[in-house]
């Protein structure tokens, strides 16, 4: 994957946003792609408090690294632990489904 401007420790003055943004839409494609037919309303609200957790982190993360500070290997860690939060809720619901 291309670093587009992005070192491993920080920025050095790339195309950053564009970056970051892309790195979080291919993520949420994945979870999109496993809520398809998930009912929201089935999700369990503290569940969910989880992703908002790890949803601040990862904007919080995000802001750093635009600032020219942060690590990158901690967003992408921030961004698997996002996703990893998503995944968990859908498969709570589609198990209680069966």
């Amino acid at each position: 994957m291309s670093n587009h401007g992005v070192q491993e420790n920080g920025f050095n003055g790339g195309n950053t946003l564009a970056c970051l943004s892309d790195d979080f839409r291919r993520v949420a494609e994945r979870i999109q792609t496993e809520l398809n037919g998930v009912a929201f309303h089935a999700m369990d609200a503290k569940r969910l408090d989880t992703v908002d957790d790890a949803e601040r982190i990862v904007d919080s993360l995000a802001l750093s690294l635009q600032q020219g500070v942060g690590n990158r290997n901690a967003w992408r860690e921030a961004l698997a632990d996002y996703e990893s939060a998503w995944l968990e809720i859908i498969r709570n619901v589609r198990d209680s489904d069966n």
